[in-house]
C-alpha cells in the first residue's frame, strides 16, 4: 500500500515485514474528532495467523507529532516519536461489519492522540486515566514481549532515528488504583500483571491480549 509520506511508508512496511502479511482493512480517525491541527491517525488491522494467533491493531499517524524532550533517568531521554499497537484475543470478532470491538480501538486511538492533545511525552510504563466507567478506565503502555523478536518496537526511519512502537493495554479502575497505592513500586507491579518475569527478568508467563 502506498502511504502519504516516507515515514509512514517505513512504518507500514515495518508492520507488514514483522507480521508477514498485509492488513485486512484499516480505519481512519476522522479530522472532526481529532484535536485541532492534529493529523489523522489510521488503525491497520492484521488478522490472527498460525505464528501470531491474535489480532494486531497498529496505528500510523501518531508519530507525525514530535513530542517534547523528556528525561527518563540515568541520563536517558524518551524517544520523541511513538506509534501504538493493541493485541486482541483471537475470540473477539474483529471485522468491518462488527461493532463491539470498536470500543477497544477507541482506547487505542485515545492513547495515540494523547501526547498531541496534552502537548506531553509518553513512554513505556505510563498510564492514561481516561475517566471512563465500565470495564476499563484507561490504558498502560507496555513493551510487546509476546513477540519473539524485540525488533517490533523500533521502526528505523534513518540510520539513527526511529519510531517507538508500544503495546497499549486496557486497564481496569481496580488495577490503576492498586498501582497508585503502591506509589513508585506500582509502575513495575502493573506491568508485571501482563508480562511476568522471574528474578533474572526472564519472561515466565503473560496475559498480553485485550478482551471485551
Amino acid at each position: 500500500m502506498k502511504m502519504k509520506s516516507a515515514r509512514q511508508q517505513k512504518l507500514y512496511d515495518h508492520y507488514v515485514g514483522v507480521f508477514g502479511e498485509e492488513p485486512i482493512f484499516s480505519l481512519k480517525l476522522k479530522k472532526n474528532v481529532l484535536p485541532e491541527n492534529m493529523k489523522p491517525i489510521t488503525t491497520f488491522v492484521f488478522r490472527p495467523s498460525d505464528e501470531m494467533p491474535f489480532w494486531k491493531l497498529c496505528t500510523i499517524g501518531a508519530s507525525d507529532y514530535l513530542m517534547p524532550e523528556r528525561d527518563i533517568g540515568w541520563g536517558r531521554k524518551a524517544n520523541r516519536r511513538n506509534e501504538y499497537m493493541m493485541l486482541i484475543a483471537p475470540e473477539v470478532k474483529v471485522s468491518e461489519e462488527e461493532t463491539e470491538w470498536l470500543f477497544l480501538n477507541s482506547l487505542l486511538w485515545s492513547t495515540a492522540e494523547y501526547a498531541f492533545a496534552e502537548q506531553d511525552t509518553i513512554t513505556v510504563s505510563d498510564t492514561i486515566d481516561m475517566g471512563l466507567d465500565g470495564k476499563y478506565c484507561g490504558t498502560v503502555l507496555l513493551l510487546p514481549e509476546v513477540f519473539k523478536s524485540p525488533s517490533i518496537v523500533k521502526c528505523y526511519v534513518s540510520e539513527h532515528k526511529y519510531i517507538s512502537i508500544f503495546q497499549v493495554m486496557p486497564i481496569t479502575r481496580e488495577l490503576l488504583s492498586k498501582k497508585l497505592r503502591k506509589k513508585a513500586n506500582g509502575i513495575y507491579w502493573l506491568m508485571e500483571q501482563f508480562y511476568t518475569h522471574d528474578d533474572d527478568y526472564k519472561l515466565i508467563s503473560s496475559k498480553p491480549f485485550a478482551t471485551l
